[in-house]
């Protein structure tokens, strides 16, 4: 049997052993403590103050971002993610990781190709699916010259001379800075020689295809009725200019053989359009300044009372002359009674227009 050997241990041995296994675990305590300290204070790629939860991005297998399997929800943020930006690699937008860095103008990723010509606002003309345009017009409609008529069928490089090269200065939208060689050029009428406007608009429908007929504005003139008849009726051997716009000056004829009634005799008012429309031609008639400078016919008790002129007025060619008691009931007893206490009345008297100028019983 054989004895264990104890090995006595002096005192100074106990105590440097001891005080070595205190260093080693002071050393330990103090590298956890760092690593901790590292841990709490370290800084994530993506910046201050970032708290999503990094599975929404990253799976445990690595760090590497598979853009397919995301749960992040882009449409959470302030740039909503739709067309070609679904496809585009984060890093492209995020380059340095710190998300809220990135900007959301058009023009902070894109490079401007219009040279500043038409703004920084991209999506005015373009979408997040495709830069190509897809309706010009829409875009003009916002502009200060929409495309109407002629122009929406207009070449755009006779106009934006530079869109061969993507940029569309602002250009002039008077007419007269496009159309002055035909406004020189034109010689029926001559535009020039007559001092016609160079602003086109007065003359010819924005939203007309031509120049001539249809596409001219005759709204100085408002052509209705009978008055839409050839051109050549008021324009003859092409004399466009200083044409009277006074009815007479044309249609003084009409008046000088109307006998029904005989306008001469009754002294009317040359102001044809005193009684008459533009209706092809003549009638109906109705002199709507009967109530305000004669007797109310077309208002009052009268209204309607009425068929033709000549209900009043009986004698032919005389519209001067009417009476009260050609209509309306003259019994002496009843006038007598209705008259009852009115001074200066007298059954005989036929001017009852004294008392009711303007038709009514009081």
């Amino acid at each position: 049997m054989q004895v264990a050997r104890v090995t006595a241990v002096t005192q100074p041995e106990a105590i440097r052993f001891g005080t070595n296994k205190i260093r080693v675990k002071l050393f330990f305590t103090i590298v956890l403590l760092v690593f901790d300290f590292i841990a709490a204070t370290a800084q994530t790629p993506h910046g201050k103050n970032f708290n999503m939860d990094c599975v929404q991005c990253h799976t445990s297998a690595e760090w590497i971002v598979d853009q397919s399997n995301l749960t992040f929800n882009h449409n959470n943020t302030h740039f909503t993610l739709k067309g070609q930006h679904l496809q585009v690699k984060c890093r492209a937008c995020h380059p340095t990781l710190v998300f809220p860095e990135a900007k959301t103008e058009c023009y902070s990723c894109h490079l401007d190709m219009h040279q500043q010509t038409v703004g920084n606002e991209c999506s005015r003309c373009h979408n997040s699916s495709t830069w190509i345009i897809p309706n010009v017009r829409n875009i003009h409609l916002q502009s200060r010259f929409p495309l109407v008529g002629a122009h929406l069928s207009a070449d755009c490089n006779k106009c934006h001379i530079s869109s061969s090269k993507l940029q569309f200065e602002p250009i002039s939208i008077d007419c007269y800075d496009c159309h002055r060689d035909k406004y020189l050029a034109t010689n029926q009428p001559n535009h020039q020689q007559s001092g016609y406007s160079t602003n086109c608009i007065e003359c010819h429908k924005q939203q007309s295809y031509e120049w001539t007929a249809s596409g001219f504005n005759h709204d100085f003139f408002p052509l209705t009725g009978g008055h839409t008849t050839n051109c050549k009726l008021c324009h003859g051997e092409g004399k466009f200019e200083k044409l009277s716009s006074v009815c007479v000056d044309c249609h003084q004829s009409d008046y000088n053989k109307a006998t029904n009634p005989n306008h001469t005799l009754s002294k009317f008012p040359t102001a044809c359009n005193d009684c008459h429309t533009t209706s092809p031609e003549w009638k109906p008639a109705s002199y709507k300044q009967h109530d305000s400078e004669s007797f109310p016919i077309y208002s009052g008790k009268h209204k309607g009372e009425w068929n033709n002129c000549t209900d009043c007025h009986k004698q032919k060619g005389n519209y001067s002359s009417y009476t009260c008691i050609d209509c309306h009931e003259h019994s002496q007893t009843r006038m007598d009674k209705k008259h009852d206490g009115e001074r200066d009345y007298s059954y005989n008297s036929n001017a009852c227009l004294t008392c009711h100028p303007r038709g009514n019983t009081d």
